[in-house]
């Protein structure tokens, strides 16, 4: 009997270890195959490119794992990152947001947590040698855009300018005698000289002796009134005297007192201010030397300083207002009269000259004053914000949008530039929109994906 139930016992022992062994393989068996990813054999879309950690983006792995709080990486699929099948591009690789050249055949971030960019391939022959970026990019990266328009603009253009004596209201008072000077009545720049006024007395033999000689003349004039020959000589030697510089009043005088001076005085023959003396009491003077400078301050020149750029702007005739700093209330106004052919090397302008009418002389020589011109306006040309330009060594550049999130460069010409705009002579169309901010970015990446294509071609980059 105890033989028999031992029998049972163990029979029951062994049915229930086999049982337990066969619920515990299926168990792990479902277990690990619920674990394992699923063969990708499908279409696209089902496709994982990498896994990647549930608290930190930028950590990737190649297969299914958990992080350190036993979290499982999340699996990011191929139809995420812009499929051919959902998007109609296919992405050629992700590059590094500041750096184009640093590429990358996965997403991921940089040191600064920026997602890389895609890179996707044209799917239209019409976007040749144009760039895409994603709208989330381009939204990060702050481009804007802006249309090509045709408006009519000016510019007002401010310089400084300085107060010039008139040229052509300067007299050089010389003689035509020489000698030497005994005393000048004026010895400083800046005296206010009359036509008639006494300037200086001159020691000068030569116009002594050829008194002496028309006293002679007069002489035997006065003795013969009915000689013609003694008429003439007299006539012959007053007009020696006269083209000597001697003045009506000294041939009057040594008529009337028949008495000759070696002593002259010399006169003003203008009436101006002293600029300049270059004659000092004692020096000999020669025919033709300058004694001193007169000038009229009633009409003054002011030179406006131009740039290069400024200079496609004005032409002879525009008008100007000048401005005293100090003195709001000095306000004079001219027109542009002529504009210098030459440049200064130094200030690197141009000087244009604005003649002003000065009647009460308040503007002396050497004032500064300030410029300002409105020339004539461009009407309806072509214009783009200063902004949207891109100059190098050789060319000028502008980033056009040429479809939805596509870009490429475009050369174009450039005319006159106001402060915010300039004008598009060739390059562009009415309508073309440019990019206005971000600009270089996309310069960037045109300029490598051009010297790449050209590098996989075998051409010289």
């Amino acid at each position: 009997m105890n033989r028999k139930l031992f029998s049972l016992m163990f029979l029951s022992l062994a049915v229930g270890a086999l049982v337990g062994i066969g619920s515990a393989r299926w168990i792990l068996f479902s277990k690990e195959v619920r674990s394992k990813p699923p063969i990708q054999s499908g279409p696209a879309e089902t496709q994982i490119l990498y896994w990647r950690n549930p608290m930190n983006p930028s950590i990737h792995s190649d297969r299914p794992m958990k992080d350190n709080m036993g979290m499982d990486y999340i699996p990011v699929h191929a139809k995420s990152q812009g499929s051919p099948e959902r998007s109609g591009r296919t992405v050629l690789y992700w590059r590094n947001p500041m750096n184009p050249s640093i590429h990358s055949d996965r997403p991921m971030k940089d040191n600064m947590g920026m997602d890389y960019i895609p890179v996707y391939v044209e799917p239209n022959a019409s976007l040749k040698n144009a760039i895409s970026v994603d709208p989330r990019v381009r939204q990060m990266l702050g481009i804007k855009v802006v249309p090509v328009v045709r408006r009519t603009f000016s510019r007002t253009i401010r310089t400084a300018a300085t107060v010039t004596i008139d040229r052509r209201g300067s007299q050089t008072v010389t003689t035509r005698f020489g000698g030497w000077i005994r005393d000048l009545t004026v010895l400083a720049p800046g005296d206010v000289i009359r036509k008639g006024s006494l300037l200086a007395r001159v020691y000068s033999p030569e116009l002594a002796s050829s008194e002496k000689e028309a006293l002679i003349a007069l002489e035997a004039t006065r003795s013969d009134p009915e000689s013609k020959d003694n008429r003439s000589l007299w006539e012959a030697s007053r007009e020696r005297l006269r083209l000597l510089g001697l003045p009506n009043r000294e041939i009057d005088r040594l008529e009337k007192t028949g008495e000759s001076r070696t002593v002259l005085p010399v006169y003003s023959p203008y009436s101006g201010i002293v600029t300049s003396i270059t004659a000092r009491p004692g020096d000999g003077i020669i025919p033709g030397k300058p004694l001193m400078v007169l000038s009229d301050l009633s009409r003054v020149w002011v030179d406006v300083a131009l740039y290069s750029d400024q200079l496609t702007w004005v032409k002879p005739g525009d008008p100007v207002m000048l401005r005293l700093p100090d003195i709001p209330g000095r306000v004079y106004r001219g027109r542009l009269h002529f504009v210098d052919p030459r440049l200064n090397k130094r200030s690197r302008t141009v000087r244009a000259r604005v003649p002003v009418e000065n009647p009460d002389g308040f503007l002396k020589p050497g004032m500064y004053l300030e410029g300002t011109l409105h020339p004539d306006p461009r009407p309806m040309v072509l214009v783009v914000p200063r902004s949207a330009l891109i100059r190098t060594g050789t060319k000028t550049v502008v980033i056009t949008e040429v479809g939805h999130g596509h870009f490429r460069p475009v050369r174009v010409t450039a005319g006159v530039r106001s402060e915010h705009w300039v004008e598009v002579i060739s390059g562009l169309h009415e309508g073309d929109r440019v990019v206005v901010s971000g600009q270089f970015l996309l310069d960037a990446e045109s300029r490598f994906e051009n010297v790449s294509a050209r590098m996989e071609k075998g051409d010289r980059p």
